[in-house]
């Protein structure tokens, strides 16, 4: 494609050639009812000034001046093509006026439009400061919420394994191992709203440094070692000696989300967590034996609100946001998501990283 045909695809330029376009046939509709039938004198200067309204919409003050520099051409062509009728001092005077109103209307106009253009981005300005200082509010309280019952979930999460640990009656022990099921889905619940919140807020900023994986793989096995246990489930994190060049909070949140996904959906089997180079840098991959992902979801469990299908998860499995949190979260850091699923075989997501040197 030339340049001339992708500038010529671009709506601003359209706009321009069609309001330029118009002028012109109008322009020239009117000069030459002028210089072929009586006089105009002043009634030409009016259907002129109608040239220069519509003149007026063009994107660049210098393209409407131009317009209002043909049309005063024509005017003053007009007159001298024109056969000569009534007093000559009056023709000429008319005339005069014909051009006075042309620019008074091309300068007057695009000043009104200008002065109007300003305050509409004035109170465009007031507008979105006002919401953004609603959102750094709500930001706050979220924050200041979320800290706070995070710390009673993880007061009220270590007292469930302390019982657990006591309570030896099978009944007893399926009753704390239902609560401590409860008591992780709101916590990934109050993870999800604060992480959305803080998209939402354009306060994510990236911080790349090098992370060691082993950190990160350590810190998660800790996180979701007595979940896995509860469920019966072997949580393997494959032992790593790599190092990645990328921001550690939105690396850390995306595997801790799909961690936690993987022991939800996952009834039976266990989990992986493992971490090997290749030629593009490290590649991070969960990999579960759970239920899996019928090819006709998989297009769909990145959106906000989704749930994949499935009955006896289906009551505990969240509102649907911990993938759209993944999903915004790779686009951050400019890399992309690979998934493999089959149903009744299980998951795989994998996640490539920068390696540091």
């Amino acid at each position: 494609m030339t340049t001339l045909a992708r500038l010529f695809k671009s709506s601003e330029i359209q706009s321009t050639v069609r309001i330029v376009l118009i002028c012109a046939v109008l322009a020239t509709g009117i000069f030459i009812v002028d210089i072929t039938s009586l006089p105009l004198g002043v009634a030409a200067g009016v259907a002129y000034v109608g040239v220069v309204l519509i003149a007026l919409w063009l994107p660049k003050l210098q393209h409407t001046f131009i317009v209002a520099g043909g049309v005063s051409v024509l005017t003053v062509l007009g007159y001298i093509l024109s056969e000569p009728a009534g007093i000559p001092w009056m023709v000429t005077a008319n005339r005069l006026l014909a051009l006075s109103a042309i620019w008074l209307t091309a300068v007057g106009g695009r000043w009104l439009l200008l002065t109007n253009r300003k305050h509409s981005e004035e109170e465009l300005q007031k507008v979105e400061q006002e919401a953004d200082r609603a959102r750094d509010s709500k930001s706050r309280f979220l924050e200041a919420a979320g800290n706070d019952v995070r710390h009673h979930l993880q007061t009220l999460s270590l007292l469930n394994g302390t019982l657990r640990k006591t309570v030896v009656q099978a009944k007893a022990q399926e009753i704390i191992a239902m609560q401590g099921d409860a008591l992780g889905h709101l916590g990934d619940l109050m993870n999800s709203l604060l992480e959305i919140s803080e998209f939402e807020s354009g306060e994510v900023e990236l911080k790349i440094a090098e992370c060691p994986v082993q950190e990160i793989f350590q810190q998660l096995q800790n996180e979701f070692e007595h979940q896995a246990q509860a469920k019966e489930l072997l949580l393997d994190f494959e032992s790593q000696s790599e190092v990645v060049l990328s921001d550690r909070t939105l690396l850390m949140r995306i595997t801790r989300v799909l961690v936690s996904n993987a022991i939800r959906y996952t009834q039976r089997g266990g989990v992986r967590v493992s971490c090997h180079r290749e030629s593009g840098g490290v590649r991070i991959t969960v990999r579960d034996s759970g239920i899996g992902i019928a090819p006709d979801q998989l297009a769909r469990i990145f959106d906000e609100f989704y749930r994949v299908e499935y009955y006896p998860v289906s009551r505990n499995s969240g509102l649907g946001l911990g993938l759209s949190i993944v999903e915004r979260s790779v686009d951050l850091l400019e890399t992309k998501m690979e998934v493999e699923s089959e149903p009744g075989q299980g998951s795989s997501f994998s996640l490539l990283v920068p390696a540091a040197v």
